[in-house]
């Protein structure tokens, strides 16, 4: 189970739960994580979260990195996701930008990857209303949850 997208290499925690790579270009390298953290009270929810690791360890998720590779780092983030429910099969990841821009970006890349990532995935918006339906492109969602197919 993979996307066949280039992306940076990564060391995994061992609960597969953090994942640190390098966002690498000629005049900079930034220390990105992605951590899935499980949601209070739901047991069966992680919430993926991605920034830049600042010096006192803490993530900065608002830093526009602008290092003009976006789409490894994003090809990187997708492999995380496939890492994460390789451990945690019957487990739900929900995420949500840090901004109004952040969260139409990741519509956006859903857009692009929404025929690869159905493969594998259900993919579900959610709405200003809180109400859930299937992805559907070009659709607002406030937030995202991603679950792996039933294999049948």
């Amino acid at each position: 189970m993979e996307l066949n997208k280039p992306f940076y290499p990564y060391e995994l925690s061992e609960d597969a739960l953090r994942f640190d790579f390098f966002s690498i270009s000629d005049s900079k390298k930034i220390h990105k994580v992605v951590q899935y953290s499980q949601v209070p009270d739901n047991d069966s929810i992680f919430q993926l979260s991605f920034g830049d690791l600042k010096s006192n360890n803490t993530l900065d998720f608002l830093t526009v990195s602008d290092n003009n590779d976006m789409n490894l780092i994003l090809g990187t983030v997708v492999q995380t996701i496939f890492k994460f429910f390789e451990r945690k099969p019957d487990k739900t990841i929900v995420f949500i930008g840090s901004t109004e821009s952040r969260t139409r970006l990741y519509r956006i890349i859903i857009n692009k990857l929404l025929d690869q990532m159905e493969l594998y995935f259900n993919i579900i918006g959610i709405k200003e209303d809180g109400s859930q339906e299937s992805f559907v492109k070009n659709q607002q969602y406030l937030a995202f949850l991603i679950f792996l197919k039933d294999e049948k």
